[in-house]
């Protein structure tokens, strides 16, 4: 809103800039934005004080503009905010801010989560899934029509080894817990088996073979435990109200995929080698040469998605396709979408965009496994419940859930996908600095504050305003902005860094001012608004990045 406001002006006076061209000052008095002039002084090779004059001495401030005054300091022209009128339209846009349209029209496909279906989801496709569900919230939110997948590998090694736990131990299919945990022990118990008796390995090859070879017996069998798992997975996936569009099997594109083989053979981009393997040529392209098929004639993962990423472009029509793995995989997702180009589908390929995430490492002790190296999220979640219920005593069951579920997914969001997170108990619960209690507590004290008072008259707007609160308005002023910024860059911990950011501007207005007992009538009924617009945005913000708004802590 006020970037928009100071282009605006500028190009009045012919100047060209663009909003990465402007600087927030780092004093209040120097304005609340800033054109800098010393790129135009080395295009034009003079004085940018000389150039950052002119400018000023040009403006005419129109009418209605937020802007109060303009001056020259330096080699800046500093831009002064009316906040009377800023303040007026700020609030009452934020007071009723519901959804953005900017992305009305356009559609976006989002594959995220995909967890093993052998176990339960662990620490490290939890945050998969939390990078995945704030995307698709905060393009929803935008005015996107988005359709999220979960993609299940149901081909590999491991649903072979599960598959042969089973066959051995004549398992029936009667869980008596959580389904893919009790999965978990079975897989566990019959890996150790195949790792002590490398010669098992053979059984389970063959098991992998009959099922991608269409074997009825396994394939029914497999199919009962994949359910099964992912039963399990939508009991987790429910405490964080994750839904998808729909679920994939990496199986259904066998025989597609052996199709596609034989297209990169056709046009010699695929060669079959001595033994019998066919390889993709990609050495070409600046990309290392890549297995398609074995010379057993199986496939491997690279192979199936080829078919299941056409699958999903032709079925949805996404404007853009979004898939989420570790960061294990980016040489993966290079091949797959050069692959997919070289077939002939070159705007799929352009339209395709792989987010990498670092993995999460937990310190030794307090939490660790009872099953090993593997760190359950419903473990971590029940550990986030108690925890939350002895630290803030905590009696309501729910209230305690949702606390410990938002901490944790904060906790894992906040942190740029690139980096690597460290999980520590002592920072994620937390009521201050930032982490998930601090942020709902915040809601909560706005909640609190609104629901003392039986009415609020419509005063947007004041004469003199204090530092903090103009720091507020400003703030809120930036959502939309941020939510522009984490869709640019698929960067969800923006929308996290900014909630923290509110949180603190509203915290330090509020400790400093009065609201409910302020001076005069008008300053009450104008910074009740002042809630209200931090509360709606602040419940926003929690919404978008897959936390509970809490109206009690």
């Amino acid at each position: 809103m006020l970037e928009d406001e100071v282009l605006k002006i500028l190009r009045s006076v012919d100047i060209k800039a663009k909003e990465e061209n402007l600087e927030t000052p780092p004093q209040e008095e120097l304005g609340d934005l800033s054109f800098p002039c010393f790129q135009l002084a080395k295009e034009q090779k003079r004085n940018p004080q000389v150039i950052a004059n002119e400018i000023a001495s040009k403006i005419k401030i129109p009418k209605n503009s937020v802007i109060e005054k303009v001056e020259a300091k330096g080699a800046y022209v500093n831009f002064f905010l009316d906040y009377s009128k800023f303040s007026k339209i700020v609030l009452k846009n934020m007071i009723r801010l519901n959804k953005l349209k900017f992305g009305r029209n356009k559609k976006i496909l989002i594959e995220y989560s995909s967890p093993n279906p052998i176990h339960p989801i662990h620490v490290g496709s939890a945050r998969n899934t939390f990078i995945g569900e704030s995307l698709s919230r905060i393009f929803q939110f935008a005015g996107y029509t988005v359709n999220r997948l979960c993609y299940i590998n149901d081909l590999g090694k491991q649903i072979a080894v599960l598959v042969y736990g089973f066959l051995k131990n004549k398992i029936k299919i009667k869980p008596n817990k959580k389904p893919d945990h009790w999965l978990l022990d079975i897989y566990i118990d019959a890996n150790k088996i195949v790792n002590k008796n490398p010669e098992l390995n053979k059984h389970v090859e063959k098991i992998l073979y009959q099922y991608e070879n269409g074997d009825k017996e396994i394939s029914f069998l497999v199919k009962k435990i994949v359910n099964l798992c992912i039963k399990g997975f939508k009991e987790t996936y429910n405490l964080t109200n994750t839904k998808f569009t729909e679920y994939i099997w990496e199986s259904k594109f066998v025989k597609e995929s052996k199709k596609y083989v034989e297209q990169l053979l056709k046009k010699k981009i695929a060669f079959k080698t001595a033994e019998g393997a066919i390889v993709v040529n990609l050495q070409p392209y600046n990309l290392p040469n890549t297995v398609i098929l074995r010379s057993d004639g199986t496939g491997l993962y690279l192979t199936r998605d080829i078919p299941s990423h056409i699958y999903r472009i032709k079925k949805y029509k996404p404007s853009l396709s979004i898939t989420i793995t570790g960061e294990d995989q980016k040489l993966h997702f290079k091949q797959l979408f050069k692959i997919i180009e070289l077939l002939g589908f070159k705007k799929f390929s352009n339209i395709s965009h792989h987010i990498p995430y670092a993995y999460v490492t937990l310190p030794e002790g307090k939490l660790s496994s009872r099953r090993g190296r593997v760190i359950l999220i419903d473990d971590v979640f029940a550990e986030a419940k108690k925890a939350v219920k002895q630290k803030f005593k905590v009696k309501d069951d729910k209230l305690a859930e949702k606390i410990g579920v938002s901490a944790v997914i904060y906790a894992l969001l906040k942190i740029d996908p690139d980096k690597q997170v460290m999980f520590n108990w002592d920072e994620v619960l937390s009521l201050h600095g930032n982490n998930g209690p601090y942020l709902q507590y915040t809601y909560t004290r706005c909640s609190s504050i609104l629901k003392k008072v039986k009415k609020c008259e419509n005063v947007f707007s004041f004469k003199s305003l204090n530092e903090e609160e103009k720091k507020l308005i400003k703030l809120l002023s930036n959502f939309p902005k941020v939510v522009q910024q984490a869709i640019r860059d698929l960067k969800p911990h923006y929308v996290c860094n900014y909630t923290y950011d509110l949180s603190t501007a509203f915290n330090n207005f509020y400790e400093k001012h009065r609201v409910i007992n302020a001076e005069t009538n008008e300053l009450k009924n104008f910074r009740l608004n002042l809630v209200k617009a931090t509360k709606n945005i602040l419940g926003k913000c929690l919404e978008l990045i897959g936390m509970y708004a809490v109206e009690k802590m």
